[in-house]
Order: C-alpha cells, then sequence, then structure tokens
C-alpha cells in the first residue's frame, strides 16, 4: 500500500473505530452498571511482526477474547486487555479480586462477555462501514503471555495474515482509566474488500 493510500485508509479506519469504541463504552457501561466513556482511540495498520511491539512486548501477561469471522469474509478477531486493565474489570463485575493466574469459571465467563461486547460493536462499526456481513463465531477468552495470545485466532484462521488493523482505546470511569485493544486479523481476500471498500468514492 503506498504511504497515501495507507493515510487515507486509517482516516476511514479512525470513523469506525470512534464508533465503535463509543458503543463499546455504552454497552460496558450497562454491563458494570457505571459510566464508561472512551477518552482517546488511535488506528493502525501493522504488519503481522509488528503487533506484540506495538501492544508492549510479547513477554507480558495480557487477558485476550478471541473468535473468528464466519461466512464470506474471514478472518480473525482479538481483544486484548492488559494485565491491569482485566483485573481491574473482573474485579467490579464479580466483586472478587481475581488471580489472572487461576481464573475461577465465573471470572473467565466474566471476562469473554466484557471482550464479546467489544469486539461486536466494533465489528458492528467495520460491518457498516464496508456494507458487509461480519458474523464472529462464539468468543473463547484466555489470559496467557501476550505472543500466544496473539497466536490464537491465527490457530483458526489458517491462513497467512500479514496485515492487522490495530484499534487502541482508553475507557474511563470510576476515576481510572483502562485500555482495550480490538485487533482485526483479515485475510487477503477480506482486506481486499475492506480497503476497497474504505476507498471507494474517498
Amino acid at each position: 500500500m503506498r504511504p497515501k493510500d495507507e493515510s487515507k485508509v486509517l482516516d476511514i479506519v479512525g470513523e469506525f473505530a470512534n464508533v465503535g469504541a463509543g458503543n463499546a463504552a455504552t454497552a460496558l457501561g450497562a454491563l458494570l452498571d457505571i459510566e464508561i466513556v472512551n477518552e482517546v482511540t488511535s488506528c493502525n495498520l501493522l504488519p503481522l511482526s509488528k503487533v506484540a511491539g506495538w501492544l508492549g512486548g510479547a513477554e507480558q501477561i495480557v487477558a485476550g477474547v478471541y473468535t473468528q469471522l464466519c461466512g464470506d469474509l474471514r478472518g480473525g478477531v482479538l481483544v486484548i486487555l492488559s494485565g491491569d486493565s482485566a483485573t481491574t474489570l473482573l474485579h467490579h463485575l464479580t466483586k472478587e479480586k481475581p488471580n489472572l493466574s487461576k481464573l475461577t469459571e465465573i471470572q473467565v465467563s466474566a471476562l469473554r462477555e466484557i471482550g464479546n461486547i467489544c469486539l461486536c460493536w466494533y465489528l458492528v462499526a467495520v460491518s457498516k462501514m464496508i456494507d458487509s456481513d461480519l458474523i464472529p463465531a462464539p468468543p473463547d477468552a484466555t489470559v496467557d503471555l501476550l505472543g500466544a495470545v496473539l497466536d490464537l485466532p491465527l490457530a483458526h484462521v489458517g491462513v497467512k495474515v500479514d496485515t492487522v488493523i490495530a484499534v487502541h482505546t482508553v475507557f474511563k470511569s470510576f476515576q481510572k482509566e483502562f485500555d482495550g485493544y480490538f485487533l482485526l486479523l483479515p485475510e487477503e481476500q477480506m482486506l481486499d474488500v475492506i480497503l476497497e471498500k474504505m476507498g471507494d468514492g474517498r
């Protein structure tokens, strides 16, 4: 992709990212019974090899909720929370301080629900932007080293993914901030459709 084209696409990705983040914040607030707003949202188109560095390094412990897309457009989807952010959210939702190395069944379920809300609202925004349905399979959740978490959707996609659409949102509530990362790992056909639709008429 030429630098000019990438800048154009990033502007459009930023549009869906802000819509998705706003809707995710509203839905998370309803789940947690608190007011949440998205303070900052940024986005990047990254080579897969650069994603771990962008997220702060492959050796950190993170919480991840991942799924794959069904239908004509296929790819992997991953929502990542830093260890501190996952601990804060799970503590608020379950009223128990979690041990990320040994989550209970209820805590895993709560983590899955938090991530599912985020990935679904982001996908709704992408779907509207490209005028195509993006249908996620039921998600799963895990806590592991970032490098291992990044491998999970790729194992399900089953083909090579070169480019990642990466969105970072800072959510704010109860005098605290927490980071959410939405990663769309499209197969080549899906990436071509996204880039074509986003560039159409703009």
